[in-house]
């Protein structure tokens, strides 16, 4: 059972106690419990006092080495020592991610003691992640997010892309590496015109630039934004990367998992997708003078010479294994 089952199964069946757990499947001394309020918990058995202080926000806190009598909902109540991570929220879309990353990160932690460290890190996190709030136009976010989450699956599948993909929503370009760009363009209807800013079609020295054109119809039968992100969501299940995907899904308003969002034609997306050099789509060739900035401009890449496919495997082969790590760059999970 995935942990959002678990705590669906206790939250239906509490024990009447402060706290009804059940042992997380091939876990020793890890729990997913409830409380009174139906909000969820992960428990780990405590191996050793930890004199961490306590932390807490809106939505989530961390206690090391509190004293909790646990009761399982078809067993005994444990007595003893644990470290626990709880949703704070009572809000459905912020209780979903909660149990979404819980999942995530007991499999990346797979084989590995859970120890207070790594319950640290994975809290800061959190909190970085609860801070991402929905984009004003959700319409355009999820159009967006469904190209984005397309290419990855079509196109070398999600495992490559992960690592180049943005962390943040205030990114410039979709993927990225020092001297390669991916922008993916998605847009409804029959004419490759896409909106641009200045810096997403100028290339800088040195710099390499690929547009990613999609052009996408309405079906109802179709796939699914949500379709797309749980084929992410288990693709990226113990890696690294999780996290881009759950910010992108919070910006795009799809942390409830009943929402299905915008439905597509895969076979009439995939007939569509064409990749241009940026240097060969239409655009200002000079840098934004100085006291100039945000310039944004439609392009019509109709006109615009397609990159063979070979090509296209070409460049992709330059790509390093996996992004240079920034100094003092953030360390997550």
């Amino acid at each position: 059972m995935t942990v959002a089952e678990l705590y669906q199964y206790l939250k239906e069946n509490p024990s009447g106690h402060m706290f009804t757990v059940t042992l997380v499947p091939s876990w020793e001394d890890v729990y997913i419990g409830v409380d009174t309020a139906c909000s969820p918990c992960l428990f780990v058995r405590a191996g050793d006092i930890c004199h961490e202080p306590s932390l807490r926000t809106a939505h989530v806190s961390l206690r090391f080495s509190q004293q909790y009598d646990l009761a399982e909902r078809e067993g005994p109540v444990s007595r003893g020592l644990f470290n626990s991570l709880c949703c704070e929220s009572v809000l459905s879309p912020d209780v979903d991610t909660f149990l979404v990353l819980i999942e995530a990160f007991l499999a990346r932690h797979e084989g590995q003691p859970v120890v207070a460290d790594s319950l640290t890190t994975f809290f800061r996190s959190m909190l970085r992640l609860f801070t991402v709030n929905p984009a004003k136009d959700l319409e355009h976010e999820r159009l967006g997010l469904w190209g984005e989450l397309f290419i990855m699956s079509r196109v070398r599948g999600f495992q490559f892309w992960a690592p180049f993909w943005h962390s943040e929503t205030t990114r410039r370009f979709d993927f990225s590496t020092p001297n390669h760009r991916v922008e993916v363009k998605t847009t409804l209807g029959t004419e490759r015109i896409h909106h641009f800013s200045h810096r997403q079609i100028y290339a800088q020295e040195g710099e390499e630039i690929l547009i990613a054109s999609l052009l996408v119809r309405k079906e109802d039968s179709g796939l699914s934004l949500r379709n797309a992100i749980d084929e992410c969501r288990e693709a990226l299940l113990n890696s690294p990367h999780f996290l881009k995907l759950e910010r992108a899904v919070r910006s795009a308003g799809m942390e409830d998992p009943l929402e299905i969002g915008p439905v597509f034609d895969p076979a009439e997306a995939e007939r569509s997708l064409a990749w241009f050099r940026s240097t060969d789509a239409p655009h200002f060739r000079i840098p934004e003078p100085p006291g100039v900035s945000e310039t944004r401009y439609k392009i019509d890449l109709s006109t615009a010479p397609r990159l063979d496919l070979w090509e296209l495997d070409e460049w992709l082969d330059s790509w390093p294994a996996a992004p240079l790590e920034l100094a003092g760059s953030r360390r997550e999970w």
